[in-house]
Formats: structure tokens, C-alpha cells, sequence
């Protein structure tokens, strides 16, 4: 049984590393010759046989999954249309300020209706609404939207929020355009509109934000409220599981209704009721779980360890026992009956993973060992965990997670989460004392976090760690042997393996290089040669949350095994170009900066003037043909207009200036600015690239750095025949992620995009 469960899930797993799906003919295909093994194994008995027909029938089953997902999502040529959509709200509806304090709420629709009728196809859309009408789950609304395509930044080394859209079946994102028509009230999603309700009464208890963010969190599941500063403070603690409703959360809610089940259960049994005795500890805790983790919107980790407790306790019941291998494949099935995308997720295996290790402690466990010990190395062996683990999916871990974890575990799960969940029942039955329950369970929150500022302003807590899958599975290998009953001398080899595996090699080849990132609508891009790096522009910031340095150009740079930078450039002020400024430098300040028009005062700051240059070993020069010193106009004509001169490779990145900064340049410089590759100016606006630039600069290559169906319309479309009339070649972060272009050795330029080079079907 558990072979063939292994072999279904294996299927699955399959599915989600295809570069491209089959036609589904195919699946269909596989879904009876699966069938056809498995009845052979009936009858004939062969084992092998029957792991075959599992493995087809869960990879045709996932397969049939991916491509109704596909065929469900908005069509490519509906992108940015104005559509009219009709739908019911069918989530908790997040609520939050932006950076300008525009009001905004983002939810889920279960799209009833769409037109035009060639835009059919999506029935669950995520939107923003930025109106003064109160959205609430249930509703049925009428909206005007724009709509587009689920799509994310494609980078090595950073998230791609595409596998999220993918593993939650989002078929199209957009924004509702003015305001919108109500058309019923709420039905339908009672235990979103339960959800919302309790949010809100916790929101209005008169808690610090702080708190009250955490307390609606690990009670309904509402993470709106977690903003970057406390996310970044919980990080750099290694406690960020805590602020979501996470299986051990689960399990210490049914451990608690066990206990509290079994009084009555002993009374039934004296009664004469033995069968029902045994039963209602065990429905008690199943019900006291599936209601909390509903609670949580079913998300993975309250869902993994549901299922689980349930195979465990029916198991139990049924007078059969189950194991711990066994509950975790049948969770895992389930998991992936309810959600065949989840595996995309980093939280799947974080999740089954941490598990999976408990159980094989469990299998090492010495005699004599008591509950104190039993926890240390629990905690010990999860921080070990979190060290490959951090090191593939989050560049690093906390340093002082172990200790964190030992304070913060047992006080949330023993005292703050009893204490919150029981003042949800008083608000729900409009008794007094909710509020000061949640007060206090806040109280012990808001010390915490106090005291963990006060370490966090003065240590670096959040240790960079970069590592591939290979060597992060060879040091989880390494943290799983720690637990054998070794030599101590093979133990420390172990260890020291783990730290070797963790330190990142430079991967970067010594040629000179060009990486165009993919920050959506801006630039950011990072040349390297001979082991020298300069960093150009650094994306769009954000006051309210993690800017694109930190998000994506920060992470490519740990993942590439860069420690230092010798050049940073902010070619002009518009905050698409210069937002993450102030993380990179904070991060990695450089040995030289230099910025443009509009960019203000920064510490040891030279800004770019025309002629000047420098030079790295190797034969690589680099010079500013813009702006002149005390220039007037645009501030997009005072960009930093760099040219990079390296052996077969010469480059000209123009930041944002117009035509006619762009005929300036060809009167000072002509022929010289001749160069392979060009960073098109302005995002391909029609402001921008004009003929006769084409002509002096003549590039190969072209790059366009904008948002994938801008709203700004970039590139023109005009741009982008232009260039291709000219015989360049065009290349879009937009639609191939990062871009890599390098000398070919042949006189040409070689160019690979990060989503070619990564493809999966979900991309």
C-alpha cells in the first residue's frame, strides 16, 4: 500500500519539473494504461507491476490538472483590456495602505460571468480595488477591470511569485477600475465571512500593530497586516512559521481536546457505552483541528498536519496502528488530492520535510531521554533544517534561531494561541472578556519584539547563506546522519561537511558579462569581469515593503557568490531606477557611486559627468557620455548614459533620456558610440530610440526592461519594429526573466533568458 502511494505521489511530482505538457491525449493515454497495469497486478500478483500503473495514474491525473489550469487562464491577447466581470468574493478580503495611503483591498473572485466573450476562460481571478466601498466575502459584485495574465519576476536566486499563482489555481490578476456594483449579499462562503469577522474584532481590540497582526494571523489565517518590518524582524529570528497557522499549532489544539474530551469519555464508559467512549476523544480533537485549520483557509501546513492527525487518531480507532511513514505518505496524497500544485511551493517541503525529520529522530531516539531532551534535540535538529533549506529558498538563515525557537515555540503555543482562540469563542457568542484575553495574550508578544529590536539594531542576525540543490540536499543528508549513532569524530566531519556545502563558489565567468534583471517596470542590471562587479540602477523601491534590490537584486547577487561591488551607478532619480538604492547600499556598500540628475545627497557620492571614466584589470573601461555638468531640462535627460568598453563586448546603458538628449549625444560622440549591445532607453517609450540613434549606436542586441503588460504601455509597439527593422535583435526581461549577454568569441553576442534556461510549463 504505501509503494503504491509512493508511486502515485512520485507521478505527481513528475508532472510539476515538465518544461512543457503533452497534449492531453496523452494523459488520457497513460491514465488507462495505468489502469490496465493495476488490474494486472490484481489479478496476477505482480508487484512491480502495480507501482508502474500508481506512478501513471498519478502522473495522468496531475497532467489532466495542469492543463485545465492552462486552458482556464485569461488569453495572452486580453491582457490589460477593459473587461466587465461578475463574480462572488470567495476569500478574506486583505485590507492595507500603500506607500501613498491610498486604500487598497485585494481578494478573490469566482468569476460567474466575463466580457467580451473572447475573454472567457478564468473563473478564479485575484484583484485590487482601491474604492471606498467595503468589500466583504460572499458578496457577489459587478467590476470593470483590467485584467492580465498570472505572470512574475523571473530571477535566479529570488522568489517567482508565477509557481505561487500556479499552486493557488490563480487564472488571471488585475485591478477593478472605479467603483463597483453590488449585487447580493453575502452567501455562500460562511467560513470566509466568520473569518473576516473575528479578523476585524481583533483589528479593533486596541492592540499594538505589531501584535495584533500576529494574533490575527495564527487564529483566522489573515497575514495582510504582517508588513515588511516584522516579517524582516521575524527572519532575521527565524521564527517567520510562527506567524502563520502551522501544524504543530494544529496538533497542540487536538492535544488539548483530547484531554479535555476524555473526562466525558470515561463517563460514557461507565455508563455502558464503551464503543462511543473510545470514539469521542478521538472526533473531538478531528473536529477541533478541522475547525482551526479551516480557520485557516486549509493552508498547506494546518492541512498536511490534519490529514495526519486523522490518519492517526481514526487508525487508532478502528483498532489498527498507524506509522509514521504511512500517516506521511496518506497526508501527502491528500494534501495533493486538495491541491495538485503544491509542490511548487518552498512550504511543501519545508512543511513534510521538518516531519519526515522528526520521525527519523524518532527512530534514533536513545533510552532514557526525557521530554526536556527529547524538545532540545527536536529544536536542534529543525535549525539544522533550516540551514540548507535557507540556504536554497531564502539566502540564509537566522543565527540565533535555535534559541528564538526554544522561547517563542512553547509561550505561542502553550499561551498566546489558548489565550487568542479562546477570546474568538467569546466574540463569537458576544460574551465579555474577548479583549482582555487577547491583551494579555499580546502582552508577552509585544516584549519580545521589543527587546528583539533593541539585539536587531546592533547584530546582524540574518546569516547570508547561498547553496544549489545538490549541495543542499548533500547537507541535509548531513543533518539526518548527525542523528546516527556515530563516532563523535564522524560527527564533526559532518558538520564541517554542512558548512562547506553552505559556502557559495563564485559562479560567475570571468568574461565580461552583462545580467539585465527582471524588476517588472524598471532597471536594474550588474556587469562583471575578471571578478570585479558593477551594479546599474537598482529597481523600484517600496516605503511599505521590500524594495526590488532587496527582493530580487540582492538575492542574485548572494546567489552568484558576490560579497562585494566595486561600482554602483544610479543613473537619474525616478524611483523605478534608484528606489532600492538605499538597501543595496546598506547591504553591500561599493568602493565607487556615482549618480545622475535628481538622485539625492548620498554619502560619497561623485556624480556622472560627461568624459569621465575608469578602468578595471583586465582591459575593461568604462566612461560617461552624459549628462553635462549643471545640465538644465528633464531629470531623465540628466541620467547617467554609461558606456562599457570590454574585450569583444561593448555596451551602452542610456537610463531614461529622450530623443533629443539622444541627438546631443550623436553631435558630441558619433561613431563612438557604436556598440553590440544596447540597454533600450525609457523602458521602450516612443520618447526614446529614435532612428538616427539606431544608426550611430547600431547594436546586435537590444534589451528592454518593462512590465510584463505595462500599464504604461511599454514597449511601443513602433520601438520594437524599429529595432527589428534595423536588423537587432530584441530581447524583453518582460518575457524571458533575466537576461545573460556575453561575448561569443566569434565576433557576436551570445544572450540566454532565465526562463528559457528554467522552463517549466506553469511559466
Amino acid at each position: 500500500m504505501r509503494a503504491g502511494i509512493a508511486a502515485w505521489l512520485t507521478g505527481v511530482l513528475l508532472v510539476t519539473v515538465l518544461p512543457a505538457l503533452p497534449p492531453s491525449s496523452c494523459w488520457w493515454y497513460a491514465a488507462l494504461v495505468g489502469a490496465l497495469l493495476l488490474t494486472v497486478r490484481v489479478l496476477r500478483g505482480s508487484g512491480w507491476l502495480g507501482w508502474v500503473g500508481a506512478g501513471l495514474l498519478g502522473t495522468a491525473w496531475c497532467g489532466l490538472q495542469a492543463g485545465s489550469l492552462l486552458a482556464a487562464r485569461l488569453p495572452e491577447t486580453c491582457n490589460r483590456l477593459p473587461l466587465q466581470v461578475e463574480g462572488r468574493v470567495v476569500s478574506l478580503v486583505a485590507q492595507g495602505k500603500l506607500a501613498e495611503g491610498v486604500q487598497r483591498q485585494r481578494f478573490s473572485l469566482a468569476v460567474e460571468a466575463i466580457s467580451p466573450g473572447a475573454c472567457r476562460g478564468p473563473q478564479h481571478v485575484l484583484l485590487s480595488y482601491y474604492g471606498d466601498d467595503v468589500i466583504l466575502p460572499g458578496q457577489r459584485w459587478r467590476f470593470e477591470v483590467r485584467l492580465r495574465q498570472p505572470w512574475g519576476l523571473a530571477n535566479p536566486g529570488s522568489f517567482n511569485v508565477q509557481s505561487w499563482y500556479t499552486s493557488s489555481e490563480v487564472h488571471a490578476t488585475g485591478s477593478v477600475r472605479g467603483a463597483g456594483e453590488l449585487l447580493g449579499a453575502p452567501r455562500g462562503s460562511g467560513i470566509h465571512m466568520l473569518r473576516q469577522r473575528l479578523s476585524s474584532a481583533i483589528r479593533q481590540a486596541g492592540l499594538s500593530s505589531e501584535s495584533a497582526a500576529i494574533l490575527r494571523a495564527i487564529s483566522v489565517g489573515d497575514k495582510s497586516a504582517i508588513g515588511h518590518r516584522l516579517w524582516t524582524l521575524c527572519q532575521q529570528l527565524g521564527i517567520n512559521h510562527l506567524l502563520v497557522i502551522s501544524g504543530l499549532h494544529v496538533a497542540m489544539l487536538a492535544g488539548l481536546s483530547l484531554l479535555l474530551a476524555r473526562p466525558l469519555a470515561i463517563a460514557l464508559g461507565a455508563f455502558g457505552q464503551p464503543l462511543l467512549a473510545r470514539m469521542l476523544p478521538a472526533l473531538v480533537a478531528i473536529c477541533a483541528a478541522s475547525l482551526y485549520s479551516a480557520l485557516a483557509g486549509l493552508a498547506l501546513p494546518a492541512l498536511r498536519a490534519l490529514c495526519m492527525l486523522a490518519v492517526f487518531l481514526l487508525a487508532g480507532v478502528c483498532w489498527r496502528r498507524a506509522t509514521g511513514a504511512g500517516g506521511l505518505l496518506v497526508a501527502a496524497a491528500l494534501v495533493f488530492l486538495c491541491s495538485p500544485f503544491a509542490a511548487l511551493g518552498s512550504g511543501f517541503w519545508l512543511s513534510f520535510g521538518a516531519v519526515a525529520l522528526l520521525l527519523w529522530q524518532d527512530c534514533w531516539r536513545g533510552p532514557g531521554q526525557g521530554p526536556v531532551t527529547r524538545a532540545l534535540r527536536a529544536h536542534g535538529l529543525m535549525a539544522g533544517l533550516m540551514l540548507p533549506a535557507g540556504a536554497l529558498w531564502f539566502g540564509g538563515a537566522s543565527g540565533v534561531a535555535l534559541i528564538a525557537n526554544l522561547i517563542l515555540v512553547p509561550l505561542v503555543g502553550c499561551f498566546v494561541l489558548p489565550l487568542t482562540l479562546l477570546g474568538l469563542v467569546l466574540s463569537l457568542a458576544s460574551l465579555p472578556g474577548a479583549g482582555p484575553l487577547w491583551h494579555v495574550a499580546a502582552w508577552p508578544l509585544d516584549l519580545f519584539l521589543h527587546l528583539s529590536e533593541l539585539l536587531t539594531q546592533s547584530l546582524r542576525l540574518f546569516l547570508p547563506l547561498t547553496a544549489g540543490l545538490q549541495a543542499s540536499l548533500i547537507a541535509l543528508l548531513a543533518v539526518a546522519l548527525i542523528l546516527l549513532p556515530l563516532r563523535k569524530s564522524l560527527r564533526v566531519s559532518l558538520l564541517l561537511l554542512l558548512c562547506v556545502l553552505l559556502v557559495p563558489a563564485r559562479s560567475l565567468s570571468p568574461e565580461p558579462t552583462l545580467h539585465v534583471l527582471d524588476v517588472g517596470q524598471g532597471t536594474a542590471l550588474v556587469f562583471t569581469a575578471g571578478g570585479s562587479t558593477l551594479v546599474y540602477d537598482t529597481g523600484a523601491g517600496n516605503p511599505a515593503g521590500a524594495s526590488l534590490a532587496r527582493s530580487v537584486l540582492l538575492p542574485w547577487l548572494r546567489s552568484h557568490g558576490i560579497r562585494h561591488l566595486d561600482d554602483l551607478v544610479i543613473s537619474h532619480g525616478d524611483d523605478d531606477h534608484s528606489g532600492g538604492a538605499g538597501d543595496l547600499l546598506e547591504a553591500l556598500p561599493p568602493d565607487r557611486l556615482w549618480t545622475g540628475g535628481g538622485v539625492g545627497a548620498l554619502a560619497g557620492a561623485e556624480a556622472c559627468r560627461v568624459g569621465r571614466g575608469w578602468a578595471w584589470p583586465g582591459g575593461t573601461r568604462f566612461r560617461f557620455l552624459s549628462p553635462k555638468a549643471n545640465s538644465q531640462g528633464p531629470v531623465n535627460d540628466a541620467s547617467c548614459v554609461l558606456q562599457i568598453i570590454a574585450p569583444g563586448l561593448r555596451v551602452i546603458l542610456p537610463g531614461d533620456i529622450g530623443q533629443a538628449q539622444e541627438r546631443a549625444l550623436i553631435r558630441r560622440w558619433g561613431k563612438a558610440l557604436s556598440s553590440e549591445v544596447l540597454l533600450v532607453g525609457h523602458h521602450g517609450s516612443l520618447s526614446s530610440t529614435a532612428q538616427s540613434w539606431l544608426n550611430h549606436v547600431n547594436p546586435q542586441v537590444a534589451v528592454i526592461g518593462a512590465g510584463y503588460a505595462s500599464r504604461f504601455g511599454h514597449p511601443h509597439p513602433q520601438v520594437v519594429e524599429r529595432l527589428e527593422a534595423h536588423g537587432v535583435a530584441v530581447h524583453q526581461t518582460a518575457l524571458e526573466g533575466a537576461i545573460t549577454i556575453a561575448a561569443d568569441g566569434e565576433g557576436g553576442v551570445a544572450v540566454e533568458g532565465w526562463r528559457e534556461r528554467s522552463k517549466r510549463w506553469w511559466k
